[in-house]
């Protein structure tokens, strides 16, 4: 337990200190409990780790907090080691991906599409969290409660936060409709900040440290259960279309049957009552299986189509 906190405080020290140049080190948190009695030797299977990552839409705090669980749950049923890998920014977890050193990772929708466009065969999809029922998600734009801004044009010259590059919700829709409303978007704010997780985003618009933010909705929306205040200091004043949720990926290296099995563990977690505690905890209601074309609209615009 005492090298487990280690390692946590090690994460939150690195997380909350790195600059945004600075290279973002690894926190790596194997979640299985050591027996409290000498183990048998493991087999083959036990001592096989799998590395896996989570796209920081919350800040990495509350990101190691939510997945620790879920992941100790997916590692026993796997009988695997599940390695929890943190990256600062998508494009590190999907560079990762790419090189083989990593093997599966929960992305954001941007980050998916980016590592489709840049390395097409590197990974699967072999789940998606069903949130409410649906497998979708929204783009939301707020401002403050007080302020006199009314829709997005109300923000020219403005300060404004996206969370990443490769954020579809904090950044990619934010800027397609700019263009689409025939704006450059690199000339549009008055000022650009990259908070790196949506809460903060949210709360940097809350303390009046910038005047909007693109942000997740479900985020705004569980933030807001948790601080009833805040739907009363922000105001959204643009939603977007319903965007394809969040998918797990898995690298095409491992073996097919790897895969198969995390896909399987994967969508009966909700049938495992620890499991489904643990879903709960994170607003899943369980993963499913992708809808066919999940993803198009959201790559289309990207395409500017």
């Amino acid at each position: 337990m005492r090298l487990l906190s280690m390692a946590f405080l090690t994460f939150v020290a690195a997380a909350l200190t790195a600059c945004e140049t600075s290279p973002y080190r690894t926190a790596v948190v194997e979640t299985r409990t050591p027996p409290s009695k000498p183990a048998p030797a493991p087999s083959s299977s036990q001592a096989t780790v799998l590395r896996f990552s989570v796209a920081a839409i919350e800040s990495p705090r509350d990101t190691y907090a939510s997945y620790t669980r879920l992941f100790d749950r997916v590692g026993r049923l796997l009988d695997r080691t599940v390695q929890f890998e943190q990256r600062r920014t998508y494009r590190e977890v999907n560079e990762l991906l790419i090189s083989g050193e990593l093997d599966a990772a929960l992305l954001c929708t941007g980050g998916y599409l980016d590592l489709q466009k840049r390395a097409p065969r590197a990974v699967e999809i072999v789940a998606v969290p069903v949130v409410a029922g649906g497998e979708s998600y929204e783009s939301v734009i707020v401002v403050s409660a007080a302020s006199d801004i009314k829709d997005i044009g109300g923000l020219q010259g403005r300060r404004f936060a996206f969370t990443d590059e490769l954020s579809f919700s904090g950044r990619l829709y934010p800027v397609r409709l700019l263009r689409d409303r025939g704006f450059d978007p690199d000339h549009f704010f008055g000022g650009i900040t990259y908070t790196g997780s949506h809460d903060r985003s949210i709360h940097a618009v809350a303390s009046g440290l910038v005047d909007g933010a693109a942000v997740h909705g479900g985020v705004l929306a569980e933030l807001e259960a948790r601080d009833p205040t805040l739907e009363q200091r922000l105001r959204v004043i643009h939603r977007s279309p319903p965007l394809g949720a969040m998918p797990v990926v898995v690298s095409t290296r491992l073996p097919p049957e790897a895969r198969a099995r995390l896909r399987e563990v994967l969508l009966g977690l909700d049938r495992d009552p620890e499991a489904a505690a643990t879903l709960k905890l994170l607003r899943f209601d369980r993963f499913a299986e992708p809808s066919p074309g999940l993803y198009a609209s959201a790559a289309r615009m990207l395409d500017g189509r």
